[in-house]
């Protein structure tokens, strides 16, 4: 005689639930790590603005907008990737000539192009679109990734972003302290990273 004995549906329903609970649970925090993960991309290449900055503010004495000194980046091409500035208006951070940069390019990237990049000196925005540079204000300078300025790579193109529409909605400052702000919807709810 065989005694063959298999689940029972109750048994195969338990097992269901519990896996539809790890599921409902583990799906959250995987989204919020890929977020973070496509963020990292850009907090790396704002970093290297940032001691960008630093190195030549000991050679010259002063902090630059890599926009030219304008309220909205060169979102074409970007300016970071630009040689340094041979001056700066301490007044406004405009470098001399205008397009100048940090001399720093991120060439083919993942998420966020060249264009996506922008620094602003204090003088011009204290605390930042995402208003959490406060107590204290942004130090020296705000460093911006915008996602809706990345370039997507078609064609010839350079200096662009395999995977640009992923990050559209997100928005990345960083100040000379290293204090980070990041929002995943557009710049309407802003955290810290």
């Amino acid at each position: 005689m065989s005694n063959k004995q298999g689940f029972t549906m109750v048994e195969l329903l338990v097992v269901l639930v519990i896996v539809g609970i790890l599921a409902a649970v583990a799906t959250p925090i995987y989204l919020q790590n890929v977020q973070r993960s496509r963020a990292a991309e850009a907090i790396a290449t704002m970093g290297l603005l940032r001691q960008a900055q630093r190195d030549y503010q000991l050679n010259s004495n002063n902090y630059f907008d890599t926009n030219g000194g304008s309220a909205t980046p060169d979102t074409t091409n970007g300016q970071i990737q630009n040689g340094l500035p041979t001056s700066v208006t301490a007044a406004t951070g405009a470098p001399s000539p205008l397009t100048a940069g940090a001399n720093v390019n991120v060439g083919t990237a993942q998420y966020f192009s060249n264009s996506a990049f922008s620094v602003d000196s204090v003088n011009q925005s204290a605390t930042g679109a995402s208003a959490l540079f406060t107590g204290p204000n942004s130090v020296n300078f705000i460093v911006t990734a915008n996602g809706n300025n990345s370039r997507a790579c078609s064609g010839a193109i350079t200096n662009c972003a395999v995977k640009a529409s992923e990050v559209a909605n997100y928005r990345l400052e960083m100040d000379n302290s290293g204090r980070i702000f990041v929002s995943y919807d557009n710049g309407t709810t802003w955290s810290a990273y």
